[in-house]
């Protein structure tokens, strides 16, 4: 059977899924719903991938890791140019796969050695720190009467946690956020030659960097990450080797903030668009956990996630060639009619939320998902105690990031009395 190479061959036409930082919120929705119902697997020949858009199809996509490689997961959408590839020979930016998009053997071995620190028991005693963070924020703008929410507590918030898990200095900060957004834009926007140079030469001062901290923890090791990891190791490389431990370390300084932030803005504007849900938690703040899987559910930071098909095969009734590049809207799994009822409500008492694929499914599940969902749990239960009359300022764009694969609000502009 012939593989169709446009849309409209695949049953749907949804191209506008492969530019989806030109969509709001409410556009995207009505796109992924058309996509589930017309085409749920369609192909978008502007960038060359299929799009994903069923709950069931998406969990198998992410699971079988036989028919659906990772290895593309974070290769730039856009080619690089070859003065951009020339540029990080030269700087010797030489990372490897090593958890999110590595199908080697030695991806178990790494993530169990690595996602200890992740679990529950020891995210949770950075819970003060985190209430601190939030409280010392809402006392910075608080007198005000209004403030950005990004810009003034959600953007910084989840880098300082992730930053004191890994040991880095809170004056390095802002530096390391500007890196981390010079790789998004590279890896999931449309740059130009100019934008691609600068970014470029920001993630080989980000890899650099990372190089430079796994040392210092090597000569001096410190109650962090790092060092918690070369202890692991105990100079056994067939545990974990040098070259691991540098690679963990610089994938999580880039993806470890950039989704949480994202989550929050998303979560707070979703509640704030659903008043009696955010006057429900402010009355009754045991209701919180739950509503951070339903904000999760209703409005994921991550919009799509990429795999290769290592050979024939088909899905929904679409054959699928070896080679083909796929691509799975987990937003649209989360709203999947087939598996949440009256899935295009925002229900904090729904009793399956959990359910959903925010965070993936299968082996690249994400590592931090404890830490992301107790960050969330601590942003809600403080701003609904601090700020119980938090609203939206009417008339603002709530324009989203500009990356395909994440998405959250620019700025969220917040006013109380």
């Amino acid at each position: 059977m012939n593989t169709p190479r446009t849309a409209e061959a695949s049953g749907c036409p949804i191209t506008a899924l492969s530019d989806t930082f030109r969509l709001s919120n409410d556009e995207l929705e009505s796109v992924l719903r058309r996509a589930r119902a017309e085409g749920p697997v369609s192909y978008l020949s502007d960038i060359g991938y299929w799009a994903i858009t069923r709950y069931e199809d998406i969990k198998t996509v992410l699971s079988d890791k036989e028919i659906f490689s990772a290895e593309i997961t974070l290769e730039p959408l856009q080619p690089l140019a070859n003065e951009v590839i020339a540029l990080l020979k030269e700087r010797n930016f030489s990372p490897r796969p090593t958890l999110s998009n590595n199908e080697r053997e030695e991806h178990t071995r790494i993530r169990r050695n690595t996602q200890e620190a992740f679990r529950p028991k020891h995210t949770a005693p950075l819970e003060p720190y985190i209430r601190q963070l939030v409280n010392d924020a809402v006392d910075g703008f608080e007198a005000d009467g209004r403030a950005d929410l990004v810009s003034q507590m959600v953007y910084e918030l989840p880098a300082l946690v992730l930053f004191k898990l890994l040991g880095i200095p809170e004056d390095d900060v802002q530096k390391i956020k500007m890196w981390a957004d010079s790789r998004l834009m590279l890896s999931f926007g449309k740059p130009s030659l100019e934008e691609q140079l600068k970014a470029a030469n920001h993630l080989a001062d980000y890899w650099d960097y990372c190089l430079a901290l796994v040392q210092q923890r090597i000569e001096s090791p410190q109650d962090d990450l790092p060092s918690a990891m070369l202890a692991t190791r105990n100079g056994d490389d067939s545990i974990l080797c040098i070259e691991d431990i540098n690679n963990v370390v610089f994938g999580l300084l880039l993806a470890g903030h950039e989704t949480t932030t994202n989550m929050s803005g998303n979560a707070i504007l979703t509640l704030l668009q659903h008043r009696e849900s955010w006057e429900a938690i402010v009355e009754d703040p045991d209701l919180i956990p739950n509503t951070v899987e339903e904000c999760l559910r209703f409005r994921s930071s991550v919009v799509a996630w990429r795999r290769l098909v290592k050979r024939d095969t088909e899905i929904c009734g679409q054959h699928l060639a070896a080679g083909d590049r796929v691509m799975c809207f987990l937003p649209s799994g989360n709203r999947d009619e087939t598996r949440f009822e009256r899935s295009e409500e925002f229900d904090i008492h729904r009793d399956n939320a959990r359910k959903h694929v925010a965070f993936g499914y299968g082996r690249h599940v994400c590592l931090g998902a404890p830490l992301a969902r107790l960050e969330l749990t601590i942003l809600l239960e403080e701003l609904s105690k601090r700020l119980p009359g938090l609203r939206l300022v009417e008339d603002q764009s709530l324009e989203p990031v500009e990356a395909v694969q994440f998405r959250g609000p620019k700025e969220l502009w917040v006013e109380w009395d």
